[in-house]
């Protein structure tokens, strides 16, 4: 079986910003920058489909499209067959990662998202929905299947000095990647032609040229036997997943502002639209400084923690995404009668700063408070199970972002403000932020 062996750094003499050059220095190393490339395009071009597909939904009149049913049913739907997968095939994904050699299971990846997004070349031309929404799920499970793996690998190629340095530029460049995905699907589709459909595949075919510099990972567990009863298997890893107090916790933590992230960005939109009556610019801009928040934070956190894989900062940073959150309440005006504002009017005028520096540092907190925690569930998993820990991990995250949709929508519907529902996220995350403690202790 084929070892890697283990990068090593020469740390002797070096200052504590040489040490921080010398992991900048990471995305000119063969053992991370393919992995982050393949790994940036693959996420983008994810957000491109579902944001041209909801657009296309949204805007069907103008774009004299027919569609099966009602607008907000489809646009509800998107989402959920985005998350499905991971409801189903987590299990199966992470026990494949584990199995076989992991920069092979990359290409494979790559190829598959290259047929994906053929097919949404094809379906954007012929505005064909039931195509683009079959393939929506087609790219879930895609994502499914790709997820385990990309994170898995950085142990196999990062030094554990290294690490905290390497999952926050992961994390930093995933959210980054979704905003610039939502963005551009958002604006692409409306292009004449098919240009959303072709700049899909042009990123599907970049993304398989980086995956072949990713080098050989050692295999995990070749001797395994896969689970293919999806509800056995889903037992499997969250057993696995239990076995280590540090790796539940850290998993349990991820979900849950995997949770808060998903409540804000979900209602972004109608946040901006119903409440601080601001037009589609303004949310956005909501969008931009809530995905530039995450990156900044988890760039922060290396620096911050000094290289040390440590939840020392977990509670802290729960605490500060709660009080921000209040703050961001406190300063959000009135809804009233008054016009839209376009991103100029709301940006010039002074009383919406506080609020847009509460929403950016509820990011920032938030970028520091998750990336410890994905580091931890690297450094304390043994390598045979460490892709089912990952898989265990996004089943948990789909899990919260289904329920957090479901009560959202909930009350909500029970006439429940937006304000309330940050509200009730942010006192809900007082008592994380204080469970939390137990962790450091």
């Amino acid at each position: 079986m084929f070892k890697p062996s283990t990068p090593s750094v020469d740390l002797r003499g070096k200052t504590p910003l040489d040490l921080q050059h010398l992991k900048y220095g990471l995305f000119l190393k063969r053992r991370f920058w393919p992995i982050f490339a393949a790994t940036f395009l693959g996420t983008f071009n994810d957000n491109l489909l579902r944001s041209g597909l909801v657009v296309l939904i949204a805007y069907s009149a103008s774009h004299g499209v027919l569609l099966p049913a009602r607008p907000e049913i489809l646009v509800t739907l998107c989402s959920a067959l985005l998350v499905l997968p991971m409801l189903l095939f987590s299990s199966v994904a992470g026990a494949l990662a584990d199995k076989y050699e992991k920069s092979r299971l990359v290409r494979l990846a790559k190829l598959a998202e290259i047929g994906i997004m053929s097919g949404a070349c094809y379906g954007f031309a012929a505005r064909d929905v039931p195509l683009l929404m079959g393939l929506l799920f087609v790219s879930g499970t895609h994502t499914t299947f790709y997820s385990p793996i990309k994170f898995s690998l950085l142990p196999d190629h990062l030094t554990h000095g290294e690490l905290l340095a390497g999952n926050g530029f992961m994390a930093g460049g995933i959210y980054l990647s979704v905003l610039f995905g939502l963005i551009a699907g958002g604006l692409l589709v409306d292009l004449p032609g098919d240009v959303i459909g072709e700049t899909a595949l042009t990123v599907a075919c970049l993304g398989i040229l980086a995956s072949l510099f990713i080098p050989l990972s050692s295999v995990a567990h070749s001797g395994m036997r896969i689970q293919w009863h999806l509800w056995r298997g889903s037992k499997e890893i969250i057993f696995h997943a239990s076995r280590d107090k540090r790796v539940l916790l850290s998993i349990l933590g991820l979900s849950w502002y995997t949770l808060v992230g998903s409540v804000f960005m979900s209602q972004f939109a109608n946040y901006a639209q119903g409440v601080v009556r601001g037009d589609n610019e303004v949310y956005i801009l909501f969008l931009t400084i809530f995905s530039i928040g995450i990156a900044v934070g988890a760039l922060l956190c290396d620096w911050l923690l000094k290289g040390q894989v440590s939840p020392k900062l977990t509670p802290l940073t729960a605490l500060a995404v709660s009080l921000f959150t209040y703050m961001l309440v406190a300063a959000t005006p009135h809804p009233g009668p008054a016009p839209l504002q376009d991103v100029q009017s709301f940006v010039t005028a002074p009383q919406h700063w506080l609020l847009l520096a509460a929403m950016l540092m509820v990011a920032v907190s938030g970028g520091i408070y998750m990336v410890p925690l994905y580091a931890m569930l690297q450094s304390h998993t043994p390598a045979e199970y460490r892709s089912r820990i990952m898989a265990a991990s996004n089943l948990s995250d789909s899990v919260f972002m289904t329920v957090a949709a479901l009560v959202s929508a909930g009350l909500l519907s029970l006439g429940l403000r937006i304000t309330d529902l940050f509200l009730l996220v942010a006192t809900l995350n007082l008592g994380v932020a204080c469970y939390a403690r137990r962790f450091t202790a």
